[in-house]
């Protein structure tokens, strides 16, 4: 069984001061998934291991099946999750109670591993394997030696692992401490050091009961520093609240939205949910799910579903492109980042917003505009510093660039009006 987390200048000058190496590096290729993975924790469990219940999970916007929360994780019932996948267009990363967290621990441990890859490998829908969820710096060693064997007998996967948030306890002194690290960066970058991941994944809850929890944009950032640090970059995930249970709050769409666009501003290359369906936990009284536990709809289901298209339709092209630079504006977090005085992008007027640039494939550049505030729009204005280039804008609800009135001023800024609704992003992009 899968334990449940706790709680995750000028144009020219810009582009000829960047690394030769950093324009085309977030590249879809190997195991990575032709469309943005949006996946969940706890898959449907039995007996809701069902077409009807993976179609609902792939009408949700869903590309990717994380498995259920319950249950024996056997062949049997791996085989069923991908045969299903394989009729609704979706792919599934497999959990197996054989698999080993330790070779060199383990006596049997090569065997199993042998004996899963085996089982599994000739899937076209498998994904990938789960190998464990927030594990502390002192099991890396092991990890990664399961991590490669599973590689070498099956390169085309990748192997999953999801980390701890930063606001686990990382006092060495503790019993246990959850990091088993000094701070909540040195955990990530030997994680990226000693197992090499295909994905750096975390999860992060954000919303509680009354509050909003400190740390959400300083552990993105974390992550996309510790993501970006290898060559290429490696892509990375944030697992994001859904189910109300314990210290979190029910969830509006809005919450949800915030969540989204906030991962996608840190360059993100995927996005994940706890929970899909709603747990059988006794620990938590559990709540306002995206499934519920009789296989019903539950609050979330269109709420994620809305939120789910808006990303897709910004991901289709943000997928492909690397990430620069990303800063807030407005009331700063105390753990934002300040606008920098030679971004492609200026925020001139009001709001709360987390802007972010990219660099994509053909020459585009890509800039990322999302409200912070999810109980209220905003209007403001912008400054672009595309110089005479025609700046286009992405309609979420179409997919359909349009070009965008904007009023030219000095050194090749443009600047145009935004009006964003409460947690909304707009993408602009130019050539």
């Amino acid at each position: 069984m899968i334990r449940f987390g706790w709680l995750c200048c000028a144009l020219a000058v810009f582009l000829v001061s960047l690394p030769v190496t950093s324009v085309g590096q977030d590249k879809v290729s190997g195991w990575m998934p032709k469309v943005f993975p949006i996946t969940f924790w706890c898959g449907p469990p039995e007996p809701y291991i069902t077409i009807a219940q993976y179609r609902a999970i792939a009408d949700a916007g869903f590309t990717v099946v994380m498995p259920p929360c319950e249950g024996d994780a056997t062949a049997v019932r791996n085989r069923k999750i991908l045969d299903l996948c394989s009729k609704t267009n979706l792919r599934a990363i497999i959990s197996d109670s054989r698999m080993p967290h330790s070779l060199t621990h383990d006596p049997k441990g090569a065997a199993s591993v042998r004996n899963i890859v085996n089982d599994y490998r000739k899937s076209p829908t498998l994904l990938g394997y789960y190998l464990a969820d927030e594990p502390g710096a002192n099991s890396f060693d092991d990890l990664a030696e399961v991590s490669a064997e599973l590689h070498r007998l099956d390169p085309d996967r990748m192997v999953f692992i999801n980390l701890f948030p930063n606001y686990a306890s990382s006092d060495l002194t503790s019993n246990p401490s959850q990091l088993n690290a000094l701070t909540y960066d040195q955990y990530l970058d030997r994680f990226m050091q000693v197992v090499k991941p295909d994905v750096l994944s975390w999860d992060h809850y954000f919303f509680l009961e009354g509050s909003d929890r400190p740390g959400f944009f300083s552990n993105l950032a974390s992550g996309q520093r510790a993501a970006n640090a290898t060559q290429p970059p490696t892509p990375f995930w944030q697992v994001v609240l859904s189910v109300q249970h314990g210290p979190y709050r029910a969830l509006t769409e809005n919450e949800l939205r915030f969540e989204a666009m906030q991962t996608l501003a840190y360059g993100a290359k995927g996005l994940a949910y706890f929970t899909y369906w709603e747990p059988n936990d006794p620990s938590f009284k559990w709540s306002n799910a995206i499934r519920k536990r009789d296989g019903t709809p539950g609050t979330l289901y269109d709420p994620v579903s809305r939120v789910n298209s808006e990303v897709h339709a910004l991901a289709k092209w943000l997928y492909e492109a690397h990430v620069e630079e990303t800063f807030q504006t407005g009331q700063m977090p105390p753990d934002g980042k300040p606008q920098p005085d030679n971004s492609l992008v200026k925020v001139t007027g009001g709001g709360d917003l987390t802007a972010a640039t990219f660099l994509g494939d053909k020459g585009f550049v890509y800039v990322l505009l999302a409200n912070r505030n999810y109980r209220a729009g905003v209007k403001t204005q912008i400054g672009l510093q595309a110089g005479k280039r025609a700046i286009e804008q992405l309609t979420l609800a179409t997919g359909q660039w349009h070009e965008i009135t904007s009023k030219p001023q000095t050194d090749g800024i443009q600047s145009a009006s935004v009006e964003l609704g409460p947690a909304g992003a707009a993408l602009f992009r130019w050539k």
